[in-house]
């Protein structure tokens, strides 16, 4: 799976840092298994040939996630490959059911999924769940209409001021990050030392994030062009397709400002609570595949969570960061300190704490080119 570099976003949010972090994280990983499909590097494979080897884990977590189940429900814990537990010959014949239902009735697109039936639930329901009395017999109050909602204007303008000003942001022009990541394991594992990372930022759209993990330093870029990562072991990809698009869209410097330009659509949907905070959920529409869901403090105007949704074969997979303690980084802006990187399970888990905030630094430009790849 090539690495992607799904979130160049600073001033205001910090999305950049924890994303582009979040995929060099699986860049370590990754890499071994780039080229080879799920049947080339794995052992019984019968219902996902053809699926990049990469991809496999990530989309047994989204599986995992739609049943609301561990991996151990269809897998021998100590060998995967085994068939001795009935759940995983229902899966093989779950997951052929959905490929046929989308292949024949949509067209080939992923509308259905594991979670379109089983919502987060190892068996799916079949009895339809009774409306509360009242609102069964005597329809809807006062107390079931759906609150007023501001516009997209009125919540952008809220959140640029939130942040500091359009003045004050426009101030910065370079950044540069530093703190620390702490991945999370599945609960029977150990959990691993913090690490350091590293994030430059240089307007109108160049970025650089490295992570020194115990095995090495992985870093992710975007030139103003293209995007590239390079793993712990010198070797660079260039992205391309989705993981290019998005991160050309996802480098402007100032996402606060220029949110309506790097996206067709937005819409607000409602009101939803993130933890303490009563949020504005406003679904942004790229002109590619995948959706991006902001939620806006309805109190502070601040930017509480965003959310990624990209597709795969077998269903959504989505991944959000929760942002905490916004505090000053200088003239006049606000910036998280702490980001949660929140994903289907707890390996696609980790939070970010940042340290030291620098900006207009000078950075030459040449520290975001794509470097040569480096020989064993």
């Amino acid at each position: 799976m090539p690495i992607k570099l799904v979130s160049m976003r600073t001033l205001g949010s910090a999305c950049g840092l924890a994303l582009a972090i979040t995929c060099l994280a699986a860049a370590q990983q990754g890499q071994q298994l780039e080229g080879k499909t799920a049947e080339q590097a794995y052992k019984n494979i019968q219902v996902l040939n053809g699926t990049p080897a990469e991809l496999l884990g990530p989309t047994m977590r989204v599986i995992a996630r739609d049943l609301d189940v561990s991996c151990e429900f269809c897998h021998d814990e100590k060998d995967r490959s085994k068939d001795d537990l009935e759940p995983k010959t229902t899966a093989r014949m779950m997951i052929k059911m959905m490929m046929d239902i989308n292949k024949n009735s949509f067209g080939g697109k992923t509308q259905v999924t594991c979670f379109t039936c089983h919502n987060g639930h190892a068996d799916p329901a079949n009895v339809p769940v009774l409306p509360a009395y009242s609102v069964a017999v005597l329809g809807p109050g006062d107390d079931m209409k759906p609150p007023a909602l501001p516009s997209i204007d009125q919540i952008l303008a809220n959140y640029v001021q939130a942040v500091g000003g359009e003045q004050n942001i426009r101030k910065v022009n370079t950044l540069v990050l530093t703190g620390t990541r702490q991945n999370y394991t599945p609960a029977a594992d150990t959990v691993p030392p913090a690490f350091p990372v590293e994030y430059y930022r240089k307007a109108p759209n160049l970025a650089v994030v490295l992570a020194h993990a115990a095995n090495g330093v992985a870093e992710n870029g975007f030139d103003g062009k293209a995007a590239w990562a390079q793993d712990a072991r010198g070797r660079v990809t260039q992205m391309s397709g989705l993981a290019a698009d998005q991160a050309k869209r996802e480098a402007d410097f100032y996402p606060a400002l220029d949110m309506k330009q790097q996206y067709q659509t937005l819409t607000v949907m409602g009101i939803e609570k993130i933890g303490d905070h009563s949020t504005y959920v406003v679904a942004a529409y790229p002109q590619g595949p995948g959706t991006d869901h902001f939620y806006f403090d309805t109190q502070t105007g601040l930017l509480v969570r965003k959310l990624t949704v990209l597709p795969s074969d077998l269903g959504n997979s989505p991944m959000a960061i929760d942002y905490e303690d916004y505090r000053d980084a200088g003239n006049g802006f606000k910036m998280p300190h702490v980001l949660h990187i929140v994903g289907p399970s707890r390996p696609d888990c980790a939070t970010i704490t940042v340290s030291k905030i620098e900006e207009n630094v000078p950075l030459d430009n040449s520290k975001f080119a794509k470097p040569e790849p480096k020989t064993p």
